[in-house]
C-alpha cells in the first residue's frame, strides 16, 4: 500500500505543477486531503510531517522578510506531506539540504530570467525534490 501512496504523491505533485505554473494556486481541499491521507497511511512518520511543516513555516517567514516572496499554504502541506513520507532523520536532514539546494538555484534562475515577479510557482521545485529524494533513496 505505501509504494502506492509514493506514486499517488508523485502523480498529485505533477497535476498539482502543471496548476500551479498555469493559475499559481492550488485548490486548498486538495493539498488538505493528501496530507491527511498521507498522516493517516504513515502515522509512524508524523514527527517528520510535523518537523517539514515547521521548517516549511520558517522558509515561508525568511522568504517574506529578505525576498518579499509570498509561499503559499498548498507548498507547506506538501512540503508537510514529503515530511511524512521520510522515515529516518538522516532522511529528512538529506531533504532539508536538497531542498536549500534547489530552493536557492530555483529563486536565482527566477529572479534571473523573470524579473520583478515576487508571485512564482514552487511546487514544481517540490516536484523536482521529490524525485531526487526518490532517486537517492531519501523517501520511505
Amino acid at each position: 500500500m505505501i509504494p502506492a501512496l509514493i506514486y499517488v504523491v508523485l502523480g498529485f505533485l505533477l497535476i498539482a505543477s502543471i496548476i500551479d505554473i498555469k493559475y499559481k494556486a492550488i485548490p486548498s481541499v486538495a493539498g488538505t486531503s493528501l496530507l491527511f491521507l498521507t498522516a493517516i497511511l504513515n502515522i509512524d512518520n508524523l514527527q517528520f510531517g510535523i518537523l517539514a511543516i515547521l521548517f516549511a513555516l520558517v522558509i515561508k517567514d525568511l522568504m517574506y522578510d529578505v525576498e518579499g516572496i509570498e509561499f503559499g499554504l498548498a507548498d507547506i502541506k506538501i512540503i508537510g506531506v514529503i515530511g511524512l513520507l521520510i522515515s529516518t532523520i538522516n532522511g529528512f536532514l538529506i531533504f532539508i539540504g536538497i531542498f536549500a539546494i534547489f530552493q536557492l538555484v530555483y529563486t536565482l534562475v527566477w529572479n534571473w530570467k523573470i524579473k520583478g515577479d515576487k508571485e512564482r510557482p514552487f511546487i514544481p521545485c517540490l516536484l523536482v525534490i521529490y524525485i531526487t529524494l526518490l532517486l537517492i533513496g531519501g523517501v520511505l
